[in-house]
């Protein structure tokens, strides 16, 4: 059985999009050719080799890539380690964020590696918003693991640079809202100050610009094997079954998965009816709002639909609306007041319809 993963939608924009972040990759000599206004000043004896800016969903990440020219090494303890980033932030797309806010965040290494500006401060959970901002810093010679949103940052330690060496920092700014988080960016120049013991660089970081419009990047899981068949299918080696008087395979749910509010999917799959079999063949969507707080059925956003043709394989497509708080969506089958029958179920998929994103 295939489940083919989810394709990320776009809209038009002046901008160019892709399905995975955008680096753009910025050295100190190409800013100055290109007149740009946000080139790093350094004052010490650390040269900017890169500068790297990525939207990452609805996160923000600038890496840079510095040299160290002392004659001696460069050791910097967790305490000497100090991130100020300053910005008002706002997003068109997002009702709650049209007026720019302010964001003032201190990341100070005695502390840890994370720090928290509230952005909208309120008890209501769709409306709340924070800026969460963490800093790593290593050698080039380390591997540093892939970033997950949402994960303790890991702690500061102790960095040691030869002569010639560089040293490697990575700055990530995560959106912090129920809804709008995972997909819209906090758009708005942030005014960077870098302290690395007794080096110091400032920067205007320009993240006022989506790079692409972000979708969930989740896919549902294969069903387990006792709920599989290869009797029939439409992609091998096999289907999901399910089996009319038989406890636990009348019924069976893809589980809540992350959709983007507002957007229209198409939701496709193959069933094949036995024929002979008793009672109905039933396919239910559920709409979810899932927050820190509290969780709802947004029951407006669900459906339920009676599949009747029998004797071969038959397409299901519906293109569905996600609700204007929707943050994940579940997918039920089942064989209702039936004894006998069987259904098989196979390329389910869920995929947004490109550039087809409302507003809230």
């Amino acid at each position: 059985m295939s489940h083919r993963h989810l394709r990320a939608g776009f809209r038009a924009r002046p901008l160019a999009v892709a399905l995975l972040p955008i680096v753009v990759l910025v050295s100190a000599t190409a800013l100055a050719l290109a007149g740009a206004p946000a080139q790093p000043v350094v004052a010490g004896r650390l040269t900017v080799v890169e500068r790297a800016l990525a939207q990452d969903q609805g996160d923000w990440q600038v890496d840079y890539c510095l040299r160290n020219d002392r004659s001696n090494p460069l050791v910097l303890a967790p305490a000497e380690i100090v991130a100020k980033i300053e910005g008002w932030l706002s997003n068109s797309r997002v009702a709650v964020h049209a007026n720019p806010r302010r964001s003032e965040t201190l990341i100070d290494g005695k502390a840890g590696s994370m720090a928290i500006a509230e952005v909208i401060p309120s008890p209501d959970d769709l409306l709340r918003c924070r800026e969460r901002a963490m800093i790593r810093v290593w050698a080039d010679t380390a591997k540093p693991a892939a970033p997950v949103r949402g994960a303790d940052p890991e702690p500061l330690t102790t960095v040691t640079v030869e002569p010639g060496g560089l040293l490697r920092v990575r700055i990530r700014l995560e959106h912090q809202h129920c809804l709008y988080g995972d997909y819209d960016p906090l758009l708005g120049r942030r005014d960077l100050e870098l302290r690395l013991g007794a080096e110091t660089i400032r920067d205007a970081l320009p993240l006022d610009r989506e790079q692409y419009m972000a979708q969930p990047k989740d896919t549902w899981p294969e069903p387990a094997e006792d709920h599989k068949d290869n009797r029939h299918f439409m992609s091998a080696p096999d289907s999901l079954l399910l089996e009319a008087g038989v406890p636990g395979n009348t019924y069976f749910r893809f589980p809540e998965r992350k959709v983007r509010y507002s957007s229209r999917m198409r939701l496709k799959f193959w069933y094949w009816v036995a024929p002979g079999t008793e009672g109905e063949f039933k396919a239910r969507v559920i709409q979810y709002r899932e927050s820190p707080n509290a969780w709802k059925v947004l029951s407006d956003g669900g459906s339920e639909h009676t599949l009747k043709t029998t004797g071969r394989w038959a397409k299901f497509e519906k293109v569905l609306k996600t609700e204007s708080e929707a943050t994940t969506l579940a997918l039920e089958f089942r064989i209702a007041n039936a004894e006998v029958g069987e259904v098989w179920i196979d390329d389910v998929t869920l995929e947004p319809i490109e550039g087809a994103v409302g507003g809230p």
